[in-house]
């Protein structure tokens, strides 16, 4: 605003007069507030001060706006905090500003590790809580459904014995040598005489195994094939007149059910090995190399999907 006087300094007095009373004080905004022309030193800190998310400079609590224009009141009110101990540091067009991944070394770049202070307090805690209760989930299903005993291959069992050699180690009045091969120590199973070590044993059903018959009579065997048939010839006629038809018979020991698809010599009672100190160690090193995986996974999660990608900018807020 400008008034023309003529006459000489007076004239030029009072229109400098009017100019200084309509221009606002140099601490002052337009509106009145007061501002603040104080910008600190790099890193300084000032008590009773709050900082100007906008220039960075700090501000008296007693003043509203600062030298830049920005105004406290509006900034409180999309969302910022102002501590007079700890400073805010954000801009109004984005979030508190993240310091990169890569400044924190090799957490930053293996688990994308970045300060979370921009979550609530309770979501952090119950995000935590959610992934470590996932990995604790994780190692106990691993110890439970992988430290079991070995798998029953040829090279992790020891065989006690076969239904073949236990039926030619009992005696020829013994009469039918399975039920006593079933309830005798070990387990029961199926595993060729000859193969790789790491075929497998095969189990089977005991009442399939009831239905056939061993001895290292040939009459008996032959009695118990034909039943009724031969019950009034002597032993020795019947055994004679086999062996003259069938002198295979006399190496065979064991009459099996046609449902039963293994000789009696693949028929086995056995033991497990007990698993080596290096097995021990091996199956622990790998339970937790898959919970460490996990868990990295986790972080990255964590930090680089939630912390860093998933929350809105305070600004957009407004």
């Amino acid at each position: 605003m400008s008034l023309q006087f003529s006459g000489g300094p007076v004239g030029v007095g009072v229109s400098l007069n009017l100019v200084n009373r309509v221009r606002p004080p140099a601490d002052k905004t337009d509106g009145g507030r007061k501002v603040s022309d104080q910008r600190p030193e790099t890193g300084q800190k000032r008590a009773g001060a709050w900082q100007c998310p906008t220039c960075g400079r700090q501000v008296p609590r007693h003043v509203e706006a600062c030298r830049c224009g920005s105004e406290r009141r509006r900034l409180e009110a999309l969302g910022y905090k102002f501590d007079a101990e700890q400073p805010v540091s954000t801009t109004p067009a984005t979030r508190a500003r993240q310091t990169p991944a890569q400044d924190y070394g090799i957490a930053g770049t293996l688990l994308g590790y970045q300060i979370d202070t921009d979550l609530s307090a309770p979501l952090r805690i119950g995000l935590k809580a959610v992934f470590g209760t996932a990995v604790i989930a994780l190692v106990v299903a691993l110890v439970r459904y992988t430290h079991t005993e070995p798998l029953p291959t040829r090279e992790n069992v020891q065989i006690l014995s076969t239904l073949d050699a236990f039926t030619r180690n009992a005696s020829p009045e013994a009469g039918n040598t399975i039920p006593t091969f079933i309830s005798s120590a070990g387990r029961l199973g199926v595993l060729a005489a000859a193969g790789t070590p790491e075929d497998s044993v095969r189990g089977i059903l005991e009442s399939d195994l009831r239905q056939g018959f061993c001895s290292q009579s040939v009459v008996n065997q032959v009695r118990h094939e034909y039943p009724g048939f031969y019950d009034h010839w002597p032993n020795e006629k019947l055994e004679r007149m086999v062996l003259e038809k069938y002198p295979e018979f006399a190496d065979r020991v064991c009459v099996l059910s046609v449902r039963f698809d293994a000789p009696a010599s693949d028929v086995i009672k056995y033991e497990l090995k007990p698993r080596t100190l290096a097995g021990h160690a091996l199956l622990w090193l790998r339970t937790l190399l898959i919970a460490g995986a996990f868990a990295v996974g986790c972080l990255n999660i964590y930090y680089r999907l939630i912390v860093g990608r998933l929350l809105s900018p305070v600004g957009s807020a407004a």
